[in-house]
C-alpha cells in the first residue's frame, strides 16, 4: 500500500534556491550519534559504512540514504567522525570519535570567567585590565548574571584608582562549581 501526500505545507519542503526556510528536524543525527557511540571494540571493529548505518538504524534505500550520507558529512566537518578509505573493498568506513566535544563559542566570555577565576577577589576594573577588553559594559553584564545565578557575591567595596568613587569587590563563591560549569569544555 502506497499513501500519497497532498497539499504538503511549504514549511516542511527543503529551501529552494536558497530562500532561507528552515527545514524541520527529524531526529536522524542524534539517532546515529546514539548508533555509533554504542559500538565498542577495537578501531577496526567499530569501523562502519553507510549501508551498515542505514541498515541498523532501519533506513530504506534512496533519499533517507542520502540524507544519512549528507549527515555524515556534517559528522566529519565538525571532527565527530574520521573518514577511512578501504581499498580492499572500495568502500568508506567511518569511525567515530568517542573523545570528540563540541567545540564552544563565545571566546570572551570565557576569558572573562578565567580572570574572575584566577583572581577569586576581583572588581570590574581589575577583569577589565586582565581581559584586555574595551568595553566595560559586557563585563558589567555577566557579573550581574553570575550574581544572579549565584555563583559570585559582592564582599566589600573599594576606592577607585582614579579617587573619584568607589568600587564593588566580588568574590567567587564556590571555586570548584564555577570550574566544573563555566570553565570546563561542555559537551
Amino acid at each position: 500500500m502506497s499513501l500519497k501526500i497532498t497539499n504538503t505545507p511549504t514549511s516542511i519542503l527543503p529551501p529552494q534556491g536558497g530562500g532561507g526556510q528552515k527545514v524541520p528536524k527529524t531526529g536522524l543525527s542524534s539517532r546515529m550519534r546514539d548508533w555509533m557511540k554504542a559500538r565498542t571494540g577495537t578501531k577496526a571493529q567499530r569501523r562502519f559504512t553507510i549501508a551498515q548505518i542505514c541498515e541498523a538504524l532501519g533506513i530504506e534505500e534512496g533519499k533517507q540514504h542520502q540524507a544519512v550520507a549528507n549527515a555524515l558529512t556534517d559528522f566529519i566537518s565538525r571532527k565527530e567522525l574520521i573518514s577511512y578509505e578501504n581499498k580492499k573493498h572500495n568502500r568508506r568506513q567511518f569511525l567515530y570519535v568517542h573523545d570528540w566535544r563540541k567545540e564552544l563559542k563565545g571566546k570572551i566570555n570565557r576569558k572573562l570567567f578565567k580572570a574572575m577565576y584566577v583572581s577569586q577577589d576581583f572588581s570590574v576594573t581589575d577583569i577589565k585590565r586582565l581581559t584586555s577588553l574595551a568595553d566595560r559594559n559586557w563585563i558589567d553584564k555577566v557579573v550581574k548574571k553570575l550574581k544572579k545565578e549565584g555563583y559570585i557575591q559582592q564582599i566589600s567595596r573599594r576606592l577607585c584608582a582614579h579617587g573619584a568613587g568607589a568600587e564593588v569587590v566580588w568574590h567567587v563563591v564556590n571555586r570548584d562549581k564555577f570550574n566544573i560549569e563555566l570553565l570546563r569544555e561542555r559537551k
